[in-house]
């Protein structure tokens, strides 16, 4: 618990931190007369209140229209914040570089003593610089924010990945798996959008479906009705699903029970074998990688979701995070499915996600062991993508040698 609050500390501190240099970047040029300085300081301080409250009611029941309102005015406001303190800060970077090591003259802050090679250079023409490049700022981050709601919000892409295993049967050629990760169903992740993902994974005709984690973000009593159509999910040989983080943080044992009262096949460090003519697929689960920290008995551990396994000719882990990989391998999976990282979501997180997992988009390979890492099928937060877009993915078991693996994007599937 006393963890657990220096946390929100911290990031309370932090966030009010980044309002306050966000509104003084906006504010601290502009005329004292101006009315644009009463509506940043409005826009900012109703945007930071805004976002706190809305997250103090996160884990209250519903109440309409208010919700969702709140939420997606908090979630847009997230998103547009971000990609506005992230340009204003590369802005800050470079006139900084610029005044230090080029010929660019710094500009006085209101109110502080200028130099007189600021003087020389026109104070008044450099804040009217300033501003618009302020102006200039805003707008690059409202266009963005408006492109990564469309690509957020859009049913997402299929993505078909060709997986070769050498010891291969027959039979199994050509069997695929699709999969679907990071759903987040909650506060803007509604039944309509959930509903359209089904349909447009019922259109693949799979042999089997996966579920890799984080499918929800709320409690079961809350957001029940808009999880209903994942139920739709229908194939030769089920609809399997591994916990993710999120449903630690959302009673996860709770959504297990739901989940599998309803024909969902739940692997908590669990197996089971499909036979697929004659041809054996062993589908494993473990729980998310760091269950441990939320319930000890939860503990993740992919070699006990093996232990015991009947003959198999393929076997296949669920797991949320890549970071079970290592562990994968030593239990001899040949393809372990994951999610968990959103390919980074948005930019400029798509381009440092690698960072911080050992594999964080798309196909690889650790010793013998295949690891396919979708970008997930929604996203969490804000409304966005930028750089990163939502996936589903259809795996396809070859036989074959590595020269034969494949990913490509292919739009929406054939009527």
């Amino acid at each position: 618990m006393v963890m657990i609050l220096l946390f929100l500390v911290v990031v309370s501190v932090l966030w009010l931190g980044a309002h306050y240099y966000v509104w003084r970047r906006l504010h601290g040029p502009l005329a004292e007369a101006s009315r644009l300085r009463v509506w940043v300081t409005v826009a900012v301080v109703g945007h930071l209140a805004l976002s706190m409250v809305t997250m103090g009611l996160r884990s209250m029941p519903r109440v309409e229209p208010l919700y969702s309102i709140m939420h997606w005015a908090t979630y847009v406001g997230v998103g547009f914040f971000s990609l506005l303190l992230i340009l204003m800060l590369l802005k800050d970077l470079g006139y900084w570089i610029s005044t230090r090591f080029g010929r660019v003259p710094a500009v006085p802050e209101p109110g502080e003593a200028s130099s007189g090679e600021a003087v020389a250079a026109d104070p008044s023409r450099r804040l009217f610089m300033s501003n618009a490049l302020n102006a200039s700022v805003v707008g690059g981050a409202a266009l963005a924010s408006k492109w990564g709601m469309y690509q957020a919000l859009r049913v997402p892409d299929v993505v078909e990945v060709g997986v070769p295993l050498a010891h291969l049967p027959e039979t199994l050629e050509g069997f695929r798996i699709v999969q679907i990760s990071d759903v987040h169903v909650g506060p803007t992740v509604r039944r309509g959008h959930v509903q359209a993902i089904v349909e447009r994974v019922m259109a693949l005709k799979p042999d089997v479906i996966v579920i890799t984690g984080d499918l929800i973000e709320g409690m079961v009593e809350h957001i029940w009705q808009d999880v209903e159509p994942i139920f739709d999910l229908r194939a030769p040989h089920g609809v399997y699903y591994c916990t993710g983080n999120h449903e630690y943080y959302w009673d996860a044992p709770g959504w297990c029970e739901a989940l599998a009262a309803r024909g969902i096949r739940v692997l908590n460090n669990a197996h089971d074998l499909i036979d697929h003519q004659g041809g054996r697929v062993l589908m494993a689960g473990c729980t998310d990688y760091s269950a441990a920290r939320h319930r000890p008995e939860d503990a993740s551990d992919p070699e006990a979701a093996k232990a015991g396994a009947p003959e198999h000719d393929v076997s296949v882990l669920l797991a949320h995070q890549p970071k079970s990989i290592h562990q994968a391998a030593r239990a001899g999976f040949d393809l372990q499915l994951s999610g968990h990282t959103h390919g980074g979501q948005m930019w400029p997180w798509n381009l440092i996600i690698g960072w911080f997992h050992p594999y964080a988009i798309g196909l690889a390979r650790e010793e013998k062991t295949w690891i396919y890492v979708s970008r997930g099928t929604c996203y969490w937060g804000p409304p966005m993508r930028i750089g990163a877009p939502a996936e589903i993915t259809q795996i396809e078991l070859l036989a074959g040698g590595p020269e034969r693996a494949y990913r490509r994007r292919v739009g929406a599937p054939q009527s």
